[in-house]
């Protein structure tokens, strides 16, 4: 056992007995680790907020090379998204984008580029008066740092490159133009050109650069929908807000 420092974001967090609190803490300097703060529920000098998603904490801990779970001894909150948290909207996407950079990231692989776009994702989607557009944002450039972000200037099956509608297929997340996708069966979301050229702004501009206004909300959302389904497919792992998500933002 070693004291350990480290710099992190809360991924997950939960309730452990009377008042223990459980976290999946994504850390700049050792990756994604699993951490126990001991009696965080009952206590009266500390704050509760700590744990929760979102939160970015200085932590000294008790390192168990044997364990699942490392021992917070000392933590200091420098960051708690306040304003995320007094808007139901923004609380569903934080929590879809953090469920993301869980079920994407392996234990012990730490980041910097990873670790620096949640951080200041967090504090993007606080700002921003399109969280639609934002998580497409966040996800992109997430799967742009991963290395699987595929090139979506032709179709998959036919190699066009002059196609406007399109859908998206998810188990490589590669274009299928119109023509093609009439082919196949079954249904799908149709996306549009502007869904192509939003999708290559975020790749060259920042955030702020682009013209938000240029974009529709809805097809913003699909594209969202398009990459959540790619996710799970890819790392085989089911992202457990995203339902709670689009019921909300499609108004279901």
């Amino acid at each position: 056992m070693e004291i350990q420092k480290a710099t992190g974001i809360v991924l997950h967090s939960r309730h452990f007995g009377e008042a223990d609190v459980l976290a999946r803490i994504f850390t700049r300097e050792y990756g994604k680790r699993n951490f126990v703060f001991k009696g965080l529920k009952k206590s009266r000098s500390r704050a509760p907020s700590a744990a929760e998603p979102g939160t970015r904490l200085e932590l000294v801990y008790y390192y168990h090379d044997t364990r699942d779970y490392h021992t917070v001894n000392e933590f200091k909150v420098s960051s708690h998204s306040i304003r995320i948290r007094s808007d139901l909207k923004k609380i569903l996407h934080l929590y879809f984008l953090l469920d993301i950079a869980d079920k994407t990231t392996g234990y012990n692989d730490p980041s910097t580029p990873l670790f620096r776009l949640i951080d200041s994702g967090i504090h993007a989607l606080a700002e921003t008066e399109n969280a639609e557009m934002f998580t497409a944002f966040f996800i992109i450039h997430m799967l742009r740092i991963h290395g699987i972000l595929p090139d979506l200037s032709r179709c998959k099956v036919c190699g066009r490159e002059d196609f406007k509608a399109f859908s998206i297929d998810t188990t490589d997340f590669f274009p299928v133009c119109d023509s093609c996708g009439a082919r196949r069966t079954g249904g799908s979301l149709a996306l549009g050109r502007d869904a192509r050229e939003f999708i290559r702004q975020s790749l060259v501009s920042k955030y702020a650069a682009i013209n938000h206004a240029h974009y529709d909300s809805a097809e913003i959302l699909n594209i969202v929908f398009y990459l959540a389904l790619f996710i799970e497919n890819y790392f085989h792992a089911e992202l457990k807000s995203k339902d709670m998500l689009f019921s909300i933002a499609r108004g279901d």
